[in-house]
């Protein structure tokens, strides 16, 4: 079987638990951008009060941890409590940063 590694290196490979916080119409955007690229990821938007929203973005072990919570706990409560369930703080970053790094093809966190 013949694996082209270029196409792998195009794509992000998130590997952790991510917190992106900005603004709601920047995050939608960064999201189906982010997309397009890959789909390695689960990505849960939250819209705070005002303009300020949240993005979480989950892959790997967390991305199997909360498949997992899904079978005991309602998908509204955990996506709420995000991280509560996972007993994780998520690593932060600001939309600046993160568009930044997805327009670099470089988005490994």
């Amino acid at each position: 079987m013949l694996i082209n590694s270029h196409n792998h290196q195009k794509s992000p490979a998130f590997g952790k638990f991510i917190k992106i916080k900005g603004n709601y119409e920047q995050l939608n955007n960064f999201r189906e951008n982010l997309r397009e690229i890959s789909s390695d990821y689960v990505d849960i938007a939250q819209k705070r009060h005002g303009k300020k929203s949240e993005l979480y973005i989950l892959s790997g072990k967390h991305f199997d941890k909360f498949i997992d919570l899904m079978k005991n706990v309602h998908f509204r409560k955990l996506r709420r409590n995000l991280e509560k369930y996972l007993a994780q703080k998520p690593g932060k970053m600001n939309i600046e940063k993160a568009e930044k790094l997805l327009l670099e093809n470089n988005f490994k966190l």
